[in-house]
């Protein structure tokens, strides 16, 4: 199933069954206007563009394989688009993290997803070898508005659904490779198409050639288990938490200890937002001629 393209900014639901009440019954779709896409290449080309902070923000995977490890990266700049075209020939997906989108387009995605739009947190580009698939099917522990920039992608949703699903060690976002995962839909996308995917809704994608490029962006509200987790980070700091004692003792004073802890807020947003919008209509990504210059698989 196609998203269809039509102008900037239309809307529409992608049908999708699901299995949790937590969880939307169809996933909404929309694009991205002609200011909107200028807005974006401009940001990811800003941060491209900075080389020298560039490597500390950078991941890279092969099917499912984390590879960053390996990189070995001497130069403070020059080395980005040579590398970009290297990987991507070898079949290595690229991630860099913390593209650090404006305050407009932090607005947008949020109006799209029909939420505030100080919910709106990390920022990941993706950029995916033709006919690879970067990460195994997996939920994420936030929505996630998907915007593609460049070639296209088929995007496999599951009929897998995790509870408001976390980052810590007793979850599993990640699908186990042995269990079968029931389809429920395949979106096939292209530039400027953009779709919202549920907190917890499994999925995966493979590139189509030669290469595709999207921006993740993910959006969370404040948790009551963020404020549970940040007072027991200070507690841990605390010797007298830690001290040996009798059950009743011990509870006595996790008691008194609660008793005084100062609660406040989680503050919305997390990160600062980009204040500078682009100079111009930008129309491209400063590195598309190394994805134009890949062969098709």
């Amino acid at each position: 199933m196609a998203i269809a393209v039509g102008g900037g900014g239309n809307e529409g639901r992608i049908s999708v069954a699901t299995r949790s009440s937590q969880v939307s019954n169809d996933l909404r779709t929309f694009r991205l206007t002609d200011a909107e896409l200028s807005a974006l290449f401009d940001t990811i080309n800003r941060s491209v563009a900075d080389e020298a902070h560039l490597k500390d923000r950078l991941a890279v995977v092969r099917q499912g394989e984390t590879l960053t490890k390996r990189l070995a990266i001497a130069k403070e700049n020059g080395w980005f688009r040579p590398m970009l075209g290297d990987l991507l020939r070898q079949g290595v997906s690229i991630v860099i993290n913390d593209i650090q989108i404006t305050e407009p387009m932090a607005n947008a995605f949020g109006r799209h997803a029909d939420l505030p739009p100080d919910w709106v947190t990390q920022q990941n580009l993706y950029v995916t070898p033709g006919e690879s698939q970067g990460f195994d099917p997996h939920c994420d522990p936030h929505v996630v508005v998907v915007a593609h920039l460049y070639g296209q992608k088929v995007w496999t949703i599951y009929d897998k659904v995790l509870d408001n699903p976390v980052y810590d060690s007793e979850t599993n976002t990640v699908a186990d490779k042995s269990s079968a995962l029931g389809v429920r839909s395949k979106i096939k996308v292209g530039p400027g198409d953009c779709f919202v995917i549920p907190r917890g809704l499994y999925h995966s994608a493979i590139a189509l050639s030669p290469a595709s490029v999207h921006l993740a962006v993910g959006i969370a509200g404040a948790r009551a288990i963020d404020t549970i987790w940040a007072m027991a980070d200070r507690a841990l700091q605390d010797p007298a938490m830690r001290a040996d004692r009798t059950p009743d003792e011990a509870l006595e004073a996790a008691r008194d200890y609660l008793s005084r802890f100062a609660l406040e807020p989680v503050r919305l947003p997390r990160f600062p937002r980009a204040e500078r919008g682009p100079d111009g209509a930008v129309s491209r990504l400063s590195f598309q001629e190394v994805l134009d210059a890949l062969p098709d698989a």
